[in-house]
């Protein structure tokens, strides 16, 4: 993993020493040796969510006692300082952090070293602008559709998919697995990735809303509608057609009004980077060589050609199927804005851009998109495919998230797993505050949060329930109970793949992830978990809040909390180990959300189990 914030005690000690004194007052009285770094320009620093603006600070490990947050207005305190709680520890640096009101405007940071004495940094000015959350995200339970394999409601259209496959322009195009329209259940081709089809269309979707509804979900994310030449969508003939095969645009409007009365926001999947061979303007280019309009909207090495001759153009990853656009020419960035709008006027809510990574000055395109699609709606939300916690691409003026890969499966499936005690509580708790210190707050309010998608193994496989086929075992089921209750227990937007509510299993070896959801074989017990899960993220406000604090990680046992101080604030516990343990628990009555049950002191964790406990007494 790669990160765009690396802290080192020497560059902290400089920038106590030579960024502090530049906001003015009192701040050169901090001492270099608490390391403390507080820049409000840095959306890290300074940013709004849920109503509020975060304030944050870090210092050195251990350097302080207690912080505090002073209002000021016309340079004179106003009202008694808010204190500013920790947040995390990691790599031997801690995150304070304070909740104040969203139209502050000027404030200064009292600080209490460990040591002794009293310093004040600031006063600050807030800057004009601070960024902020897309406040519908952080009350969202997400749910992801591959809509060939979802779910078939109108059969009549199946056989569309074979008359728009690749193949219809690159006889080449499937490789060695035939095109193929297969029924539910048949046993999977060789290859499922491409050229499979098995009839789920927008229809489907439709008609298992209300069952969506039921397990809690409120935004779907759909992969590629358009029309394209394989299963998965993401090699486009026309970025502007509803795939023949999944429906038209009457049953996509339907759907998208249907889904919004329920309460649902719907997610296009945007694929800027490149197009199919079947793609009109490719085409063109075949047919016509340096004499097409459209010569320049791809990188071509050789003329004449056949599409499917990855020597000829450039492809994405060098694969032939996929030419890649060249966005360095105006007309393909008007192109691309222009179908981004149109989307959005049809009713979807939101974006999910397909590898920005892989564009040239992607930064550049995505500051672009981002003015774009807000100014269509304010409310757009923006999520970029990008696997590391690179923020670079969260800054306030590109993606409002990424695909949160580097928190699901790099933190929360590890421990989930408890393969080792080197991925234990300690371990998943070190590594969930930095994730913490390394966003801003108002990314956290709306992370996107992925344990599994259509690209990885299913997470049932991964946590040891077995391959395709396979019947997973009891631990395993445990296991991604676990998981999900901690992906649920983040701030931001859990998203499930399609069927793992089902306990679907799927290895990433011959892409039998994407197998057909099968609807019959539902393990009902995790239907139940996950509507559970849906429940509780609705209706406990602290699991809307973007904090997040450490509490305990020690053992197999992991436990942080959500939400501001006082009556209902959630302590999130989990236990990867296979024997129970008991966890020590804050003054106060805390009351189990899932069974009702109170405690106080102490709770037992069960092994590879969980609980949402909320403070429901306070102490005086």
């Amino acid at each position: 993993m790669r990160y765009a914030r690396t802290f080192v005690p020497a560059a902290l000690a400089l920038a106590a020493l030579l960024l502090v004194p530049l906001t003015a007052g009192r701040a050169d009285a901090v001492p270099a040796s608490l390391g403390f770094h507080h820049v409000p320009s840095d959306p890290v620093d300074l940013s709004r969510a849920g109503g509020n603006l975060w304030v944050r600070v870090r210092v050195y490990e251990g350097a302080l006692a207690a912080a505090s947050l002073q209002m000021l207005a016309a340079g004179a305190p106003q009202g008694a300082p808010v204190a500013m709680v920790r947040q995390g520890v990691s790599a031997g640096h801690e995150t304070w952090i304070a909740r104040a009101p969203a139209d502050l405007r000027r404030y200064r940071i009292e600080l209490t070293p460990s040591a002794g004495g009293r310093f004040t940094a600031g006063p600050y000015q807030v800057p004009t602008h601070v960024p902020a959350a897309v406040p519908w995200v952080a009350t969202s339970v997400g749910y992801q559709i591959f809509p060939d394999r979802f779910a078939n409601g109108d059969p009549s259209n199946d056989t569309l998919a074979l008359a728009s496959d690749e193949a219809s322009v690159d006889p080449h195009a499937s490789g060695p697995t035939p095109v193929v329209l297969s029924s539910w259940s048949a046993p999977p081709p060789a290859d499922l990735c491409c050229h499979a089809y098995y009839g789920g269309d927008l229809q489907g979707i439709l008609d298992k809303l209300p069952y969506l509804k039921r397990e809690g979900v409120t935004v779907l994310y759909l992969n590629p509608i358009v029309t394209a030449g394989s299963a998965h969508g993401y090699d486009a003939s026309s970025f502007l057609q509803v795939a023949p095969h999944l429906g038209d645009l009457a049953t996509l409007r339907r759907l998208l009004v249907r889904a919004h009365a329920l309460g649902m926001r719907v997610l296009f999947d945007y694929v800027p980077d490149h197009t199919g061979v079947g793609f009109w303007a490719f085409q063109n280019v075949v047919r016509y060589g340096p004499d097409s309009p459209y010569w320049n909207w791809y990188v071509i090495r050789k003329w004449p050609f056949e599409p499917g001759d990855a020597s000829a153009y450039a492809g994405w990853s060098g694969i032939a199927s996929l030419p890649q656009l060249n966005l360095s020419d105006p007309g393909v960035e008007r192109y691309l804005l222009e179908v981004a709008r149109y989307w959005l006027t049809v009713g979807f809510d939101g974006l999910r851009v397909d590898a920005p990574n892989a564009l040239v000055d992607g930064h550049g395109f995505v500051k672009t998109l981002r003015r774009t699609v807000k100014s269509v709606r304010s409310d757009t939300y923006l999520v970029g495919e990008i696997w590391t916690l690179d923020t670079s691409w969260l800054q306030g003026d590109q993606f409002d998230s990424l695909m949160n890969y580097a928190l699901g499966r790099d933190v929360l499936l590890k421990y989930a797993k408890s393969a080792s005690p080197l991925f234990g509580g300690r371990w998943a708790l070190a590594q969930l505050s930095r994730i913490a210190a390394e966003i801003p707050t108002s990314v956290a309010a709306m992370g996107f949060n992925v344990i599994d998608s259509h690209d990885t193994s299913r997470s049932l496989t991964d946590l040891g329930g077995g391959d395709w086929g396979a019947v997973p075992s009891a631990m395993s089921l445990e296991r991604q109970r676990l998981a999900s209750a901690l992906l649920y227990a983040m701030p931001g937007m859990p998203v499930t793949f399609q069927g793992d509510e089902c306990a679907q299993l799927g290895q990433k070896n011959g892409d039998l992830e994407r197998y057909p959801v099968q609807w019959g074989a539902c393990n009902s017990a995790m239907q139940a978990h996950y509507a559970l899960l849906g429940h509780l993220k609705a209706t406990l406000p602290a699991l809307a809040s973007p904090l997040w604090l450490a509490y305990r990680g020690q053992g197999a046992v992991l436990a942080f909390f959500r939400g501001v101080q006082g009556n209902g604030r959630v302590l999130a516990a989990f236990n990867a180990g296979a024997v129970a343990a008991d966890l020590a628990l804050p003054a106060g009555t805390w009351t189990d959300a899932a069974t009702g049950r109170r405690y106080r002191h102490e709770v037992a964790l069960p092994a590879r189990g969980w609980r949402y406990l909320v403070l429901s007494g306070a102490p005086q």
